[in-house]
């Protein structure tokens, strides 16, 4: 990805995840972590990969509730950043929290049995 791509990605991430904490209040909204974002070379998508923390959140569930509130999030994306384009916002799970999870479970569970 290149350098201004990296930049705006991370503006990107760094702007929807604080709408997400500040402008929204529907309670499963809280739950919803933003974990990265790579935009397309020409700008023009973004794909926010989310977790939801400690898991309270399915991730069907929460991403049907980005997917509802879409619209909202990029409207205020735009009232926050200026790009030329305002990128297309597509939500993706981020299932490395879970990978995460079940290694640390693993380590765990064989420093117990030693």
């Amino acid at each position: 990805m290149p350098e201004r791509a990296r930049r705006v990605a991370a503006l990107v991430k760094q702007n929807v995840a604080t709408i997400i904490i500040e402008e929204f209040t529907r309670p499963e909204m809280q739950w919803i972590t933003i974990t990265d974002c790579v935009m397309t070379r020409d700008l023009k998508h973004a794909d926010l990969y989310f977790s939801s923390v400690e898991q309270r959140l399915a991730h069907e569930e929460a991403a049907k509730v980005l997917e509802e509130e879409k619209g909202r999030i990029k409207k205020k994306l735009a009232a926050r950043i200026v790009l030329k384009f305002m990128p297309e916002l597509h939500f993706k799970w981020d299932d490395t929290v879970l990978i995460d999870q079940k290694i640390q479970e693993i380590k765990d569970a064989e420093r117990r049995d030693t």
